[in-house]
């Protein structure tokens, strides 16, 4: 169970941790799939509907930056982003009518994974109300030399910093110009088994991995059901049914499969809450590692 003051320090600060939290059996289980991943990827050229690869990635040394929309590609990522031990902290934050919104595994590699700046998710999917969280599961021990999420406390309650570049959405913001203090961002560090938490309006970014020891996030981001995106549902990632005749009727019907607890919500709830609009796209259209090559090490000099 989650604890109250645990609740006043994410309102407070816009980000937790909540140490040793899955039993061992589905941690193992969640690090062997990862693994057989990594080990399938040797036969894959270049990024595709799962992997995300660097460019110096290769048959005899695999480098996988994301595996996308795991939940989907296999059934133990599916279980434990639904798993109750989850969405029964979740639904402190967001309330008991929970819909997911994506899913990513995050790798940073030993001595390479890469940098990824500042950036507030906000920007990339604002909704008509800011009850969203992003929860990630750690599957390797994370400390200040394997590359943390670093999150500026506070950020969540403030401006939403401009993410554009030369006139293009890169999901990126310029240290120079921010609203604030990034001097005063705090690294996330956990144990193996072990969940962060953090607001979509926190900003957060990490360094290059300059270790020996692996850094894999298994991300999963989740909305309050009466939160609607504004992009709409069809730019939110949903794949409707495309076999039958109603194709609006479809798509709706895949936006409600992504309903974990509780009821889906016709009743958009409209907050007050800053935003612009990610267009137009990057130049670089794909991941956050694609959109924003063009200012890498802007922040961290990596």
């Amino acid at each position: 169970m989650i604890k109250d003051d645990q609740v006043k320090s994410f309102n407070e600060r816009g980000y937790l941790v909540i140490e040793n939290l899955l039993p061992e059996n589905i941690l193992e289980n969640l690090q062997i799939v990862t693994d057989g991943f990594v080990e399938k990827s040797r036969t894959i050229k270049e990024s595709d509907d799962i992997y995300d690869l660097s460019d110096d990635h290769t048959s005899e040394n695999p480098a996988v930056r994301r595996l996308k929309n795991p939940h989907i590609n296999h059934p133990a990522y599916n279980n434990i982003i639904k798993s109750s031990i989850i969405t029964d902290i979740v639904s402190n934050f967001i309330g008991n009518n929970i819909r997911l919104e994506h899913t990513k595994l995050n790798f940073k590699s030993a001595r390479g994974g890469e940098a990824i700046e500042w950036h507030q998710d906000w920007a990339f999917y604002p909704h008509t109300n800011d009850d969203i969280v992003e929860v990630g599961i750690f599957l390797d021990d994370c400390g200040n030399e394997n590359g943390p999420l670093l999150c500026v406390p506070g950020s969540h309650k403030g401006p939403i910093d401009d993410h554009h570049h030369n006139g293009y959405f890169i999901g990126a913001v310029d240290p120079s110009n921010s609203h604030y203090n990034l001097d005063s961002a705090e690294p996330i560090i956990a144990k193996a088994g072990s969940i962060s938490i953090h607001h979509v309006r926190c900003l957060h970014g990490s360094r290059k991995n300059n270790s020996e020891k692996f850094r894999r996030v298994l991300f999963a981001g989740y909305c309050a059901a009466d939160a609607w995106p504004l992009r709409g549902i069809l730019d939110s990632g949903i794949k409707p049914n495309s076999s039958k005749g109603d194709f609006l009727g479809n798509v709706y019907e895949a936006f409600k499969e992504r309903m974990i607890i509780g009821e889906p919500s016709l009743v958009a709830r409209v907050e007050k809450n800053p935003v612009k609009m990610p267009y137009p796209p990057a130049k670089s259209v794909g991941s956050i590692y694609e959109n924003q090559k063009e200012v890498l090490g802007r922040s961290f000099g990596e």
